[in-house]
């Protein structure tokens, strides 16, 4: 076998960096203070020019009570042109406010901001809106380049003061607003310090004493809808597709937007705000049905949500209940963590194949593995020099004693290997005209000078012995053990409906066959057990995975010293511009045998259609198109181990050979076959006939 040619891989490591008091000091306070939510809410949405500028038009807001509308008007900027204000006083004048006997208000974008300040700021309400950067952005009167936390985004100035000379100028004992966008549906938004401030303004939210705090800084509350229904249900919606979602009764309305202030788009701008206000109040119930304390307006996505209910349950994060766990190991781990494994495997070549997809994958190998032991265990411990007793173990594998369910409890484990024409994951750059590093499943050798072992799962050990056929040469193991169960741990109601107790049940296990039960259940409306059904499936995919592997990126202005712990057992320090922080519940060793806990079941999988001959077209981390027809037999391909009239060929399964290999799996479904009966291995609906169901 030719080995001329090479690829660098990289190694992944835990970082460390060094907390600050100020940062310490306010993770503390983080942890003591509770948030409180304010019984009254400012809403509002803006109109812009349609040219590159989007400069802002008019808007509308809506000042509200315990759900009570207490004021609203329109707004426009102070240059706005004649005719379109002479539009706006008129519709002012002839048209009345949602709030009881109360007329509609027109104001200038300065007496906006100064009625803003005082409740937002002053009054610490709640600010609501459907795309919030934007339209904060609409208001601002300038914009910079953010610092401290909010590195990397924009500092927004919204009040003016005017100097003896008439000019108008930033007021400078007013704070700013900073926003830094996280992607498309997510951004931190909050206040600057300010000069000047008043002693009210520095007690901090949840004070037990309700006294100042020098230093303390009020953020503000600002609840983008957008936001919280996605973290609710880990779904993006536009402002009319969430209306509809949660039954708002007075949806978004549909206008031609041409930049023209007329009274129709007027209109549309007050029935945006009004949809806005009803949506916050359904999305704000649909939260409230959850036993969580986390603050909706930091409910960023679904792992806000997920992480909260662990909490909820009295389960602190594993680094947390033993902030002495080897940091060496975590290193170990963090250079075996890979994401799923996806491939195409036959590339611009269309195959007829037969769809399959697992049930939840990530919450199979977790009851499987038995992983939630380790999220509820009293203490995790390391058993060291376990070499002889994995390369035993690894001697016995096969495609039969992995069907055995039991066999998945022994993979808690990792593995260092010098690598030599094993199948395994690396992370490399593949494509020759990109500078992304992307992960691959390989045939890997080690560099011959330098035989460098590197660490992995031993579910990526074992899938690599069952498709390479060999058991490679182990350096070191070690093995994770599980001991007790935390204390505090407290049974929670899911949604209000569904009892879980962590101290005897698993989670994921509840979560999916609950899930699965709900079609049957009669004791409430369809609209609800689709909200509890869609309740589940977030928390599901939440706890099951990403947390454990999170990293939060920060941006910093200069280069800050990162310990770094990765395949060798003494760490390195480095310089970094923008380190990643590990998450609260990240823990490397959870993060690294759940993935590839999945990549063996794919490899599995794998195994079974090659032992018949067979081969796949892609996977996706949870799914494999197997090429198959009805009755099976040889096609052309390209690079085909068969010949078919002199041509390179595959061969296609029979539609029966998938569905028996399907069944095979059912050995590894861990649910009540009461609610999920037979295999984990579904032949997806998309195979099938629409109208014959054939």
């Amino acid at each position: 076998m030719s080995r001329i040619s090479s690829l660098p891989i990289a190694v992944r490591v835990y970082p460390e960096k060094e907390i600050s008091p100020a940062e310490d000091s306010r993770a503390s306070n983080q942890k003591r203070n509770k948030w409180r939510g304010p019984n009254a809410m400012l809403v509002f949405d803006t109109e812009t020019r349609v040219d590159a500028t989007q400069r802002l038009t008019f808007g509308s807001y809506q000042f509200l009570i315990n759900g009570e509308c207490q004021e609203e008007g329109l707004f426009f900027p102070n240059d706005l042109p004649d005719q379109d204000r002479k539009v706006l006083e008129r519709y002012a004048a002839e048209h009345p406010a949602e709030a009881n006997n109360t007329k509609l208000k027109l104001l200038t974008l300065n007496q906006f901001v100064s009625k803003f300040y005082l409740a937002v700021y002053k009054g610490r309400c709640l600010l609501v809106g459907f795309n919030l950067p934007f339209d904060l952005s609409r208001i601002a009167r300038d914009a910079t380049a953010a610092r401290g936390r909010f590195a990397g985004g924009f500092s927004f100035s919204l009040w003016p003061y005017v100097d003896k000379f008439g000019n108008e100028l930033e007021n400078r004992f007013r704070p700013r607003i900073c926003i830094k966008h996280i992607d498309g549906k997510r951004a931190l938004k909050g206040f600057t310090a300010r000069n000047g401030c008043d002693p009210e303004d520095l007690i901090p939210e949840g004070s037990p004493t309700g006294e100042p705090e020098e230093g303390s800084k009020f953020r503000g509350h600002f609840l983008d809808l957008r936001t919280l229904a996605f973290a609710l249900t880990d779904r993006g919606y536009s402002l009319a597709d969430a209306c509809e979602a949660f039954e708002v009764e007075h949806g978004k309305q549909h206008a031609e937007h041409n930049g023209d202030i007329t009274s129709e788009y007027i209109d549309y701008n007050r029935r945006d705000v009004l949809a806005t206000a009803e949506l916050a109040e359904k999305l704000l119930a649909e939260f409230d049905k959850h036993p969580i304390e986390l603050q909706p307006t930091k409910a960023y996505s679904p792992a806000s949500i997920g992480k909260a209910h662990l909490h909820a349950m009295g389960i602190t994060p594993i680094l947390e209940r033993q902030p002495d766990f080897p940091k060496k190991y975590l290193g170990y781990a963090q250079s075996a963590f890979f994401g799923g494994r996806t491939s195409a495997h036959i590339r611009k070549n269309p195959k007829p194949v037969v769809y399959t997809d697992f049930l939840s994958m990530y919450p199979i190998v977790n009851i499987n593995m038995g992983l939630w032991e380790f999220v509820t265990a009293r203490e995790i411990t390391i058993e060291e020099h376990c070499e002889k007793e994995i390369t035993e173990f690894l001697n016995c594998v096969s495609a039969d004693y992995l069907f055995n369910p039991d066999t998945w409890k022994n993979l808690t484990a990792f593995v260092q290997i010098i690598p030599d024409g094993d199948i395994l994951p690396s992370r490399s750059k593949y494509a020759t005209a990109s500078n992304d590093w992307q992960v691959g499943v390989n045939h890997m050798y080690s560099d011959a000078e330098n035989s460098t072992a590197l660490w992995f799962a031993l579910p990526d050990v074992v899938a690599s012995v069952i498709l390479a056929g060999r058991v490679p040469k182990i350096v070191a193991a070690f093995r994770l053990k599980a001991k007790g169960k935390s204390k505090g741990l407290k049974p929670i109601s899911l949604r209000k409906a569904i009892k879980v107790d962590p101290r005897n049940q698993d989670l994921f296990k509840v979560v999916i066959e609950e899930r699965k039960r709900l079609a049957s259940r009669t004791d409430m409306p369809k609209s609800e057990k689709g909200r509890l059904d869609k309740a589940l499936k977030v928390l599901a995919n939440s706890t099951s995975y990403g947390i454990y592997a999170e990293m939060n990126p920060q941006e910093s202005d200069e280069r800050v010293n990162v310990l770094c712990h990765g395949i060798d057992p003494d760490p390195f320090t480095c310089k970094v511009k923008h380190p990643d922080i590990p998450g609260k519940y990240c823990f490397p060793p959870l993060a690294a045998l759940i993935t590839s806990g999945a990549r063996l079941m794919l490899s599995l999988l794998e195994h079974c259609v090659s032992e018949q001959g067979g081969t796949y077209a892609m996977e996706d981390t949870d799914s494999m198109a197997i090429v198959a027809t009805e009755r099976g037999g040889l096609i052309p391909c390209p690079g085909g181990s068969y010949l078919k009239d002199g041509q390179p060929a595959i061969r296609a399964l029979s539609w029966k050979e998938v569905e028996e290999i399907a069944k095979r799996f059912e050995a590894l479904n861990p649910y009540d076959r009461d609610a999920i009966p037979g295999s984990v291995l579904k032949i997806e609906g998309d195979n099938f006939e629409p109208k014959t169901g054939k």
